[in-house]
């Protein structure tokens, strides 16, 4: 099997896996309780973090690490935990943001007393802050974006936005779901300034249910979960040892390759864009813009479902995906493509196709291959 749709999960490092079950014994005891016996689980926890931190050039002095069981509960709780800090409080939330990210402020501002307001997007997928009005961007208690998107790959100017929002006087939190990013394109914590930073293990390779949020010191944060005193009282419940262990153990793999990687996965997606362009009609329309993540690439083959394409593609092995797995069982058209203007009907002919570690010339090859048949046979 060809697989190619790592921005929805990407398989577990071989080293990791290798090593799951001896972890699992050697970490057995409970990290929150007292007595001699968890001091070792204990380690491990204050280790990962520093390694976290130090690989993403954050001093350690500077953030604490939040461990969650998946991106969205680290999005809820970083939403929501300063959403209801504020009566009434105002989210600024980019138009082409994950679910996890845009639906618990639409859940506030809809049982909750809050409200919320698109930060747009240009047809490029940029971010569009001067678009918004200065007084919901001074109002604004939490602006919330995307580095990474997932569907497209573009990537959100994060400084620029801090100096837009510093340039209106804006005071609002800084939350950055960095998903997509995370050990594949530089995050600009400092430069940026961001405030909460959302991160995935399993999208480099890590376990699938640990996730992080970072959250700069001096950032105040309501609890979502309540029952139990761990990690500051802000996520309680017994952390998974082991998970965070494997985590950090792909964070370092990813970040130690990063550069190297994603220029090699450039040129796995140079090789695809440039493919595609040599079709005859239909055209392949790209919906990636030019400078986006290379790990990532949207196009479009006008007058065939993108659901129908994908299916048939999986048929001969080959697995892509058409937008965010997180939303591919309603049916929906994008809401990331319709934020950048792009007509319902070529929306709904998108494809995505999303590169790994194990990502070959072979496998584009492959691909353009079977995409040919699958399109001319449809």
């Amino acid at each position: 099997m060809i697989y190619l749709d790592h921005a929805a999960a990407s398989p577990i490092l071989p080293d990791i896996a290798a090593e799951h079950a001896a972890r699992c014994a050697c970490y057995a005891v409970n990290p929150h309780a007292s007595g001699r016996s968890s001091e070792p689980a204990k380690r491990a926890l204050l280790l990962a973090e520093r390694d976290l931190l130090e690989g993403l050039g954050i001093p350690t002095e500077q953030a604490r690490v939040l461990w969650t069981a998946s991106g969205t509960e680290a999005n809820n709780l970083a939403t929501l935990g300063v959403l209801r800090r504020r009566d009434g409080a105002l989210a600024l939330v980019d138009a082409g943001a994950h679910p996890s990210l845009a639906e618990p402020c639409r859940y506030h501002a809809r049982r909750e007393g809050g409200a919320i307001a698109d930060l747009p997007l240009d047809p490029d997928g940029a971010l569009a802050l001067a678009r918004v009005p200065r007084q919901a961007v001074a109002a604004a208690a939490l602006v919330a974006v995307t580095h990474v998107n997932n569907e497209t790959g573009a990537i959100a100017d994060l400084v620029g936005l801090r100096d837009g929002l510093r340039a209106q006087a804006a005071p609002a939190t800084l939350l950055v779901d960095a998903a997509q990013s995370f050990g594949k394109v530089a995050i600009p914590w400092a430069a940026a300034e961001i405030d909460l930073l959302t991160l995935s293990a399993r999208k480099i390779g890590g376990p699938a249910a640990v996730a992080a949020l970072v959250v700069r010191r001096g950032t105040v944060l309501e609890p979502v979960l309540h029952g139990g005193g761990q990690q500051h009282g802000l996520r309680p419940g017994t952390v998974d040892v082991v998970g965070v262990i494997e985590a950090a153990q792909a964070a370092r793999v990813a970040l130690a390759e990063q550069a190297d990687e994603a220029r090699r996965v450039g040129v796995l997606n140079h090789a695809l864009r440039h493919g595609l362009a040599q079709w005859a009609p239909p055209q392949p329309v790209i919906l990636s813009p030019p400078q986006a993540s290379p790990w990532i690439l949207a196009f479009a083959i006008p007058g065939r479902e993108g659901a129908v394409v994908m299916r048939l593609l999986a048929e001969r092995d080959i697995v892509i995906g058409t937008g965010s797995a997180c939303s591919a069982e309603s049916g929906r058209t994008s809401h990331v493509l319709k934020a950048m203007g792009v007509p319902t009907a070529l929306a709904r002919s998108a494809l995505r196709v999303s590169f790994g570690r194990d990502s070959t010339m072979a496998h584009v090859e492959a691909l353009l291959q079977a995409l040919r048949g699958v399109v001319d046979a449809y």
